[in-house]
């Protein structure tokens, strides 16, 4: 399955990519994480408990997250790993940052490509692709929130 999506951070880019570094940030906007967990010998990689409440995907995960690919402060991949409700998930998702001058805003794009397999593949595309743009847009939003007022631009 593949996913894409935009965000607008009324922000520097620099400090959108800051905020994207930092795991306290990602915990507090990941819905259902309250912390991520470095995952000793393996650096830049997390491991995260979540407990979501979405339809069919409601229940609790396990799984690794790791950050590879990084190219302050434009872009950068996410690896992740999962498994949980009877059901194994995979998937990758490739973020760019760019600045638009005239707008003073920084636009973040992200395309996905994931896997899923058991209770969830059962399920299909039409009920994990809603989750996903309801998840990411939660996600981003909250990430959002967390840039100080004196950071913003606008």
């Amino acid at each position: 399955m593949k996913f894409t999506g935009v965000f607008t951070f009324n922000a520097d880019q620099q400090t959108v990519w800051e905020i994207l570094m930092d795991t306290k940030a990602i915990a507090q906007a990941l819905p259902g994480v309250e912390e991520l967990i470095p995952v000793a010998d393996e650096p830049d990689t997390w491991r995260a408990d979540a407990k979501l409440g979405i339809a069919a995907i409601s229940g609790t995960y396990s799984g690794r997250i790791r950050m590879s690919e990084q190219q302050p402060p434009d872009k950068y991949r996410l690896t992740v790993s999962g498994e949980g409700q009877q059901s194994i998930i995979n998937g990758t998702t490739l973020i760019h940052l760019r600045y638009d001058e005239e707008q003073k805003k920084t636009i973040l794009t992200w395309e996905a490509e994931a896997s899923v397999s058991g209770k969830l593949a059962s399920i299909g595309q039409r009920v994990i692709s809603p989750a996903v743009k309801m998840m990411s847009g939660q996600f981003f939003k909250a990430l959002d929130k967390q840039i100080p007022s004196e950071k913003r631009t606008s």
